[in-house]
């Protein structure tokens, strides 16, 4: 592996480990081995390392997304709540590239482009008559509930809650 690609890593770790806020150069540098001033050569500067590195954990986020042979409602399900407890750091991070984008067009650019895969997995993966509709609608229902678990894991939703809830809104009148 290259320095750059050694950078992407170290930066990823950090991101996962500390966060965006947290994360200085000196830290991605020494999670990664290599010196200061590579980061400008590679990357122009740390914000621009620090998007790339966000932008590519989301994309193994939505890569996550196609694992799973069991594509019910329930297992995805499952598989997400239990993600959110067992790999926190990681969601935060993801939480964290949302806020930044904000300030930063490309990574908007590229992060929506992340999350129009994402609900497209998601609604292939359900098999729904309208898949368009069931992405989207299951993206919104993941980024509340990883908010709520990210926020007060014991008071969030479990999967069976989340799915009695689903069946529970099909039942209503639209």
């Amino acid at each position: 592996m290259g320095q750059r690609e050694d950078l992407l890593d170290g930066a990823k770790r950090c991101l996962i480990e500390r966060g965006y806020a947290h994360t200085t150069a000196r830290d991605i540098t020494a999670a990664s081995g290599a010196n200061l001033g590579s980061i400008g050569y590679h990357f122009g500067s740390k914000e621009a390392l620090m998007n790339e590195a966000m932008i590519e954990l989301s994309t193994e986020v939505v890569e996550r997304l196609r694992e799973p042979e069991d594509a019910s409602l329930t297992t995805t399900w499952q598989g997400l709540v239990d993600s959110f407890g067992e790999q926190r750091d990681l969601w935060t991070a993801v939480l964290e590239s949302a806020t930044q984008a904000i300030r930063f067009p490309e990574l908007r650019e590229r992060l929506a482009d992340a999350q129009d895969e994402a609900r497209k997995v998601l609604g292939e993966r359900l098999s729904a008559t309208d898949a368009e509709a069931a992405g989207a609608v299951q993206f919104a229902l993941i980024a509340g509930v990883m908010m709520q678990h990210l926020v007060a894991p014991d008071r969030a939703p479990s999967a069976e809650t989340i799915i009695r809830g689903l069946e529970a809104l099909a039942g209503g009148k639209a």
